[in-house]
């Protein structure tokens, strides 16, 4: 079923809804591992995008070194390193953070702040799936600013921050969803002398048995020559 951007929000946030009915951790399988999620961290239990960039980012970054911003349960990070990718991961949420330790093996960095605030070092690839949702709220609960970031302020810091963070033939890479403002990436990309060059693209169900359709894609966020 397609639907209307308004018809998508409100879906979404009854699936967060879901979320927070949890009150003890509860698993689930990815790529044959067990994967233990905690109340109050974004889940791939619910949300269906997780496990796809799992699995495309493992064959784009191969045995690189990559940086993934919002690492939540860790589920996208432990599927490069278990392909052999050298893997720091941060996120701005500590239970994400306990989370993402519990689920990736010690050689695997994990820190805690906003975007590339605790991060030293270069790399070949930065990733982030980003909170696709444009939001209008500040204030948003932590669990929230996983789907919607206001006026994409995070993702203008993702973007405008990043060189500093790559390598020189490092590549900045884009998780992101057809009801994102794919536009207002596009704007902030050019306001940052980048450009938007796709490299993966699929149609799935929002939420694992759902019907409502999503199209997530994987952008390369090039510099401009």
């Amino acid at each position: 079923m397609k639907a209307s951007k308004e018809e998508w929000q409100k879906e979404v946030r009854k699936i967060f809804d879901k979320m927070y009915r949890h009150e003890e951790d509860y698993t689930i399988q990815s790529n044959g591992n067990e994967l233990k999620i905690k109340p109050n961290v974004f889940s791939p239990a619910y949300f269906s995008d997780s496990q796809w960039f799992a699995d495309n980012l493992t064959e784009i970054v191969e045995q690189k070194k990559l940086l993934e911003i919002g690492t939540g349960t860790g589920i996208i990070a432990l599927a490069c390193r278990m392909n052999g990718a050298d893997v720091t991961a941060t996120d701005i949420n500590e239970c994400a953070v306990e989370n993402a330790k519990i689920n990736l093996p010690k050689d695997v960095k994990i820190l805690l702040g906003d975007m590339y605030e605790p991060v030293e070092g270069k790399f070949d690839y930065i990733f982030w799936n980003h909170p696709f949702n444009k939001g209008d709220n500040p204030n948003e609960k932590i669990l929230l600013k996983a789907g919607f970031d206001y006026k994409y302020e995070s993702l203008e810091k993702y973007i405008s921050q990043a060189s500093e963070y790559l390598l020189d033939d490092g590549k900045l890479l884009l998780g992101t969803g057809n009801f994102a403002d794919i536009d207002e990436i596009k704007r902030i990309a050019k306001e940052n002398s980048y450009s938007l060059e796709l490299l993966r693209k699929t149609e799935c169900p929002l939420e694992h048995g759902g019907d409502m359709i999503n199209e997530f894609m994987i952008y390369n966020i090039k510099k401009l020559e």
